[in-house]
């Protein structure tokens, strides 16, 4: 029995037929193409990393900081702090001027230095100053504002002068006489008992740098 022969189609139908064909292709290609940059353009943004040098453990404020103290931590560019530092290096033997819990970052802020004076209005100088009862600084946080009265030797008991008004505490120290450690501890140095960094307008600061050694330092704690 012969084979039944194929049908064939006019020349016509056939090439419209191909054509239909690679039409199908090409759109589906583009819709590949069309679904690739939806995913892309929802996806994530590339997680690029920056180190960022962090505390290993929580510490007082006024610790000067060891190779022990810190780690440097891979952060998304996007969440590093602009003024953290990258390297130990950058800080050890710095100390802290608040106390920093573990995986924080260590900024110019939080170490005594030229950071300290970030965000303060401009022409304002870091004064420091030793407050004669040391034990007062348990209750002075960096932040607080304090009036400084200074009392001559001569007149140590009577009313006092008042040279500074409503200065920003910038960091504090203190020597625990109890042996232990306070949030405002200068890890038991005795030469940086009763110091007082404050921020002051450049004209206050100058009046500040004059009481050293001329008799008896006090501060008020007072309202914003």
């Amino acid at each position: 029995m012969s084979s039944r022969s194929r049908p064939r189609y006019p020349l016509g139908l056939r090439l419209r037929t191909a054509v239909r064909r690679r039409h199908r292709l090409v759109a589906a290609a583009l819709c590949a193409v069309a679904l690739t940059l939806v995913i892309l353009r929802l996806a994530p943004p590339d997680a690029r990393t920056t180190p960022v040098l962090t505390v290993a453990a929580d510490l007082p404020a006024g610790h000067a900081l060891t190779a022990e103290d810190v780690t440097v931590s891979q952060f998304p560019v996007a969440l590093a702090p602009a003024a953290a530092f990258s390297s130990p290096q950058d800080a050890i033997g710095q100390r802290t001027t608040v106390a920093l819990t573990q995986g924080q970052a260590v900024t110019s802020s939080t170490v005594l230095g030229p950071g300290l004076l970030t965000g303060q209005p401009t022409g304002t100088t870091a004064a420091s100053v030793r407050v004669a009862d040391p034990a007062v600084l348990r209750h002075i946080r960096p932040g607080d504002l304090v009036d400084v009265v200074h009392h001559t030797d001569q007149a140590s008991s009577g009313a006092g002068k008042t040279v500074a008004r409503s200065v920003t505490v910038l960091w504090a120290a203190t020597s625990d006489p109890g042996g232990g450690s306070s949030i405002l501890s200068s890890g038991g140095s005795e030469d940086d008992a009763g110091l007082v960094v404050l921020a002051a307008p450049r004209d206050t600061a100058t009046d500040l740098a004059t009481l050293d050694g001329t008799g008896k330092i006090s501060l008020v704690l007072v309202s914003p």
